[in-house]
């Protein structure tokens, strides 16, 4: 609307121009001002017909600017400073963050590359952390995995969603019912469960039936909070797509009309935890997964740089659905460190 309000204000703005150019010779003479006619008898004054001609030409040099509207060019203008004030904030790399499954191994299967990929990695001069909403099972058995893929990691270097979920239970002190797998529980060793007046919800397909779902909902109902170790809509298993536990922490809060603490990815407090041990700060770090959402997007809206990798879950047009997009999207991890490699590492 804006843009067409200001085109036909041009429009007409050209229109009297041309109507001034046509007639401003005959206007002038038909009221009988000559172009020697000077003012009140002073005869070195330039003639009223010579002044009324450099005021319309004037009038008309000030009024010809471009067409263009006025809300493009501020978005010119604002697009061409945000791009060097990042420019400008961006320090040289220090960290990168990689999600694990989906982006390094889909369960037992390494995606294709990832260990020598990793290997070459850590010999640039960065920091590396393993960062991951998986729920399934406790760090250990996870650390586990990964060693028997080859994977050249530590325990310590892996900084999970269930490790952020019994860091927060600790500071609330509650005693939390736990809608998590068998195999994750290990991590909650030591907290109270009896009585429980907190729900802690992550993927768990086995408890996922009525009865455990209808206890979590009357707690809530009694004013337990609903903590979320992750919203995820969905995640990659061999045999292909299967449900996380997004669909049913949101039937819980659409039950109780509440809303979810979420403690885990794309939460932007998970990054900064994750890069607190690692001295450097968001602008320093970048993160490579295979969630457009969880992974790339909530580490960019925490001020990291985010590399989305075309396996696990990733489907075609996911790189569309955040704003603002990847920084890269690329066919796979390997592809991800070649990047880091010859482009980010050294840049200001």
């Amino acid at each position: 609307m804006a843009f067409t309000l200001y085109a036909l204000i041009q429009t007409a703005i050209l229109f009297t121009n041309a109507i001034a150019v046509l007639h401003e010779e005959r206007f002038l003479s038909k009221i009988g001002w000559g172009a020697e006619q000077s003012i009140g008898g002073f005869g070195d004054e330039p003639g009223i017909k010579a002044q009324l001609l450099n005021l319309i030409r004037s009038v008309r040099t000030v009024m010809r600017v471009p067409l263009i509207a006025p809300n493009v060019r501020l978005r010119q203008r604002r697009t061409l400073v945000g791009s060097k004030s990042m420019m400008a904030s961006r320090r040289a790399l220090k960290a990168v963050l990689i999600d694990l499954s989906g982006t390094l191994h889909i369960e037992d299967a390494a995606v294709p590359g990832a260990q020598e990929a990793l290997a070459r990695l850590r010999q640039a001069p960065v920091a590396v952390k393993f960062v991951t909403n998986t729920t399934k099972e406790c760090k250990r058995t996870l650390f586990e995995r990964l060693r028997r893929l080859n994977f050249d990691l530590q325990e310590q270097e892996i900084f999970t969603s269930l490790t952020a979920a019994r860091n927060l239970l600790e500071q609330r002190a509650v005693r939390p019912l736990l809608l998590v797998e068998d195999s994750a529980l290990e991590d909650f060793t030591g907290l109270e469960t009896s009585d429980p007046n907190a729900v802690v919800i992550g993927l768990a397909p086995d408890h996922f039936n009525y009865q455990a779902l209808n206890k979590a909902f009357r707690l809530i109902l009694d004013g337990a909070p609903l903590i979320a170790i992750h919203k995820a809509r969905y995640y990659k298993r061999k045999d292909g797509l299967a449900l996380g536990p997004g669909p049913f922490v949101t039937g819980l809060e659409y039950a109780t009309d509440t809303k979810a603490t979420v403690v885990g990815k794309p939460e932007k407090a998970f990054f900064l935890e994750a890069l607190r041990d690692l001295n450097c700060s968001p602008e320093e770090a970048v993160m490579i997964g295979d969630d457009a959402r969880d992974d790339v997007g909530g580490a960019q809206n925490a001020g990291m740089l985010g590399i989305l990798v075309k396996t696990g879950k990733y489907r075609p047009g996911d790189e569309g659905k955040i704003n603002p997009p990847p920084h890269l999207t690329c066919d796979s991890f390997p592809e991800a460190v070649n990047h880091i490699l010859e482009h980010l590492l050294g840049s200001k």
